[in-house]
Formats: C-alpha cells, sequence, structure tokens
C-alpha cells in the first residue's frame, strides 16, 4: 500500500487467536486469514475498534466451521462476540456495518464518533446507511467515488458525514476509497483530489495507520 507509515509498537497488538476461543471480558472481533484482498472489509471495524482505544481480541476462523453458524447465518467476517454488561449474556453481531454500529453504541461514550447532537447522529446514521446500500462491484465504486467526491467537495466538508471531524461514516468508507483501492483498480486517484485529500486525512491518524500496516499480516 502507497501510503505514508508511521511505526507503531507490535507489543500494542491486540491478543490474535484462532477457531471459537473463550470470552476473556473484552469483544472478540471474527475475521479470516489475511490475503490480498480478504482483510478489506473487516479491516473497518478494528480500525474503529483502535480509534476507541478498546481493548479487544481477534480470532482466525474458518467460515466452513459449522460453529460459526450460530454466529453468522451465511458463516461471513466480521463478525463480534461480547457479553451483556448487565445480564452478563453472551451474543454476537453479524455484517460490518452492524458492527461499527455496534461498536459506536456501546463504546462510544462521548459521541465522538457517533455523533454529539441530533443533527450529527442523523448525518452519520444516512451515510453510514448509503454506503451499505452503495458500495459493492468496480461499477458501483467508480459511482460511489463520484457521489463522495462531490459531496467533499462542498464548502468546508473536510469529512464524509460531518464537516471537521471523521466518524463512523468515514470509516465505513475509507477501505473502498483509499489509495491502495485506487491502485488496485487500476485508477489514479490523483483524478478525485477531494477523496485523495480525504484519504490523506484519514491515513494520517494512527488508528487507521495501525490497521493499515497491520491487517495484511493477519494469520501469517
Amino acid at each position: 500500500m502507497s501510503t505514508a507509515k508511521t511505526d507503531f509498537n507490535l507489543a500494542n497488538l491486540p491478543d490474535v487467536k484462532y477457531g471459537n476461543t473463550s470470552y476473556n471480558g473484552v469483544p472478540i472481533i471474527y475475521v479470516v486469514k489475511a490475503s490480498k484482498t480478504s482483510y478489506i472489509n473487516y479491516m473497518k471495524v478494528l480500525m474503529l475498534a483502535e480509534e476507541l482505544n478498546l481493548s479487544y481480541e481477534v480470532s482466525i476462523v474458518s467460515t466452513k466451521d459449522e460453529w460459526y453458524h450460530a454466529v453468522h447465518p451465511e458463516r461471513y467476517v466480521p463478525a463480534i462476540k461480547d457479553r451483556d454488561a448487565k445480564t452478563l449474556e453472551y451474543f454476537f453481531v453479524f455484517e460490518s456495518t452492524a458492527c461499527l454500529q455496534y461498536l459506536v453504541d456501546a463504546y462510544d461514550k462521548t459521541g465522538t464518533w457517533s455523533g454529539r447532537t441530533q443533527k450529527e447522529k442523523a448525518l452519520v446514521t444516512a451515510w453510514l446507511a448509503y454506503q451499505t446500500a452503495g458500495i459493492g462491484l468496480y461499477e458501483n465504486c467508480v459511482k460511489q467515488w463520484g457521489i463522495l467526491e462531490k459531496r467533499l467537495a462542498e464548502p468546508g466538508q473536510g469529512f464524509i458525514a460531518l464537516k471537521e471531524r471523521p466518524t463512523v461514516a468515514d470509516i465505513a468508507y475509507y477501505p473502498f476509497a483509499m489509495s491502495y483501492m485506487f491502485e488496485f483498480l487500476g485508477v489514479n486517484i490523483a483524478d478525485w483530489p477531494n477523496i485523495m485529500n480525504w484519504a490523506q486525512k484519514m491515513e494520517a491518524r494512527p488508528g487507521i495507520q495501525k490497521v493499515l500496516q497491520w491487517a495484511p499480516t493477519i494469520g501469517s
């Protein structure tokens, strides 16, 4: 990936385990072994966990394992296992957008990533939902890039949902609009200057940069 790299402390990486691991008091994020593209969708959940300074574990699973049906009906990743603080019941959250929404609902106590006011929350929710519906195949990526480029060209619009700071909506879009994705699809990101500037700001964040460097190595 052609991103400006900042060294991070390998000692601060979360524990990485395999399979149906025991719950140890922190959320478990289920992923698969990283390949050239397999980590693209699930890394957004890792990025949010890092930006929230969340203690969590990662479990590398095989989506062929029968036990994983209890986590996701089609055995996809990412997913999360956590425990209700009041009832102490275990539960699973699946689908990347639902995982993002769960993490901000449960752990973003200040509203930094989910919105602090009714207006902010509405904007974040709308753009998060729109990302879920829009990004997909190459043709959809190009269409969505056009929409993002136009959005980020609005006066003072430094980020997707809010003007002055990134939110969970930015993290949701980022893997499909980062510099690497343009390279992977053979597109020059410089032709999308507002997205390029936004991506550079996202990539400068320590939590984002940490996952950019770490996620491609998961399971290797």
